[in-house]
């Protein structure tokens, strides 16, 4: 926080221009002392073109995600997220002038926060392009830079029955045609998005196919050594326990054949769950093992045959390491039958788990090393329609055009 109120406080006297801003929260930092992996393809052409830049980094004030380190490099937007909420408790007691009620909606709001922050705080900084992950605090942007470029970086998968984007209402009134972009991992995503959309905002030249942020991997030929990861996700808090219930009784049912076939399940909780009611087994598997938080999924990558999830974005992962995955339905609207065979058409619809003995049954359908050799280059062939390699020309040329 010292930190944060320092650079802030003297930005009130101090002129700062800079030809890219980086804005993000400090949850993406996965990589080493803090580092931000889905922003190193960019930083790395900025530097390399000589551009100036400066790294903006969201926290939350709760500390729901303090146990992700806070990179170094970057200036921490704590304080200015403290004003923020100050200012919205103003503005949303009717006991005073201003309340949320006044405005046509939320964002009216965050314009009226965003103009008082901009007056004391950034009347003398300015930036030609912002760079978010999530759109984040892309009001208080647009206040800052009325015409700088906001280019926002595509994380996990992108539902069509999104609310605020894709639905027949309009995005939100700041988004200006071509002035915010839409930077996607590949082809693929491009195409369903401009396919998905009802709101008349995304065009092909408000979305570029910019590329994924990690070198994609040739095919790797794979045998099944029957080592399972179980990536978990984030469910509503409500439903937390069910979910957990539901994972544990599909291990619980299936306990004797996968101890006696000799599978080994490494559990791997979402980055962003509740520290406090993490997921825990019911009962004793010596074969089973949930991975801490710090722990390097990369050192047992070449061991792992298979991938079980129920609607999991590592799902894109393991199948950009040529693995299969097995996704268990959870019957919602968000389920991954929705997600992954209406949406993105994954072509291994029988490896989906209904009932609690399909798990066994698949597991040994995938025994057989041609079917499952077939089914990891299948897995692998569909997923590469959605990934490319990093294009650092088509990204200049945004720079380009602003900067």
């Amino acid at each position: 926080m010292f930190k944060s109120i320092l650079f802030f406080i003297s930005n009130i006297f101090l002129s700062r221009s800079y030809d890219v801003v980086f804005v993000y929260s400090n949850h993406f930092n996965r990589g080493i002392d803090g580092e931000n992996e889905f922003l190193k393809p960019f930083l790395k052409s900025l530097e390399k073109g000589k551009y100036s830049y400066l790294l903006l980094e969201e926290s939350d004030l709760k500390r729901a995600y303090s146990h992700y380190p806070r990179n170094t490099k970057a200036i921490p937007l704590d304080f200015i997220t403290l004003i923020q909420v100050i200012l919205r408790k103003v503005f949303t007691n009717k006991s005073r002038r201003y309340t949320i009620d006044e405005y046509s909606n939320y964002y009216e709001r965050e314009k009226k926060v965003s103009k008082i922050i901009k007056g004391i705080f950034f009347r003398q900084f300015t930036a030609k392009v912002y760079i978010t992950l999530a759109h984040n605090n892309s009001v208080l942007l647009r206040e800052i830079s009325p015409n700088a470029y906001l280019l926002d970086y595509q994380h996990g998968m992108i539902w069509h029955g999104h609310y605020s984007t894709l639905n027949e209402y309009a995005p939100h009134p700041l988004k200006v045609k071509n002035a915010i972009i839409s930077m996607l991992y590949g082809e693929g995503f491009k195409n369903l998005l401009l396919e998905w959309d009802r709101s008349g905002f995304y065009t092909p030249e408000n979305v570029i196919d910019i590329g994924f942020y990690r070198k994609v991997v040739p095919y790797k030929s794979r045998i099944n050594s029957k080592k399972i990861l179980y990536s978990l996700q984030n469910v509503d808090l409500d439903r937390v326990d069910e979910y957990y219930k539901m994972i544990n009784g599909l291990l619980r049912a299936n306990r004797a054949f996968l101890i006696g076939g000799g599978y080994s399940i490494y559990i791997k909780n979402h980055p962003r769950y509740d520290r406090e009611d993490g997921f825990c087994l019911d009962m004793d598997y010596p074969n089973i093992s949930i991975l801490d938080d710090d722990f390097k999924l990369d050192t047992i990558l070449d061991d792992i045959s298979i991938h079980i999830t129920s609607k999991s974005t590592m799902a894109f992962d393991m199948s950009l390491e040529s693995i299969p995955t097995i996704f268990v339905d959870m019957f919602e609207p968000r389920s991954p039958r929705d997600m992954f065979i209406s949406q993105y058409h994954y072509r291994l619809e029988e490896l989906f788990i209904t009932k609690k003995s399909d798990l066994r049954e698949i597991l040994l359908s995938l025994e057989d090393s041609k079917l499952y050799h077939n089914a990891s280059v299948i897995v692998y062939e569909w997923v590469r329609h959605f990934y490319q390699d990093f294009d650092e020309e088509k990204f200049l040329a945004l720079l380009q055009r602003r900067v």
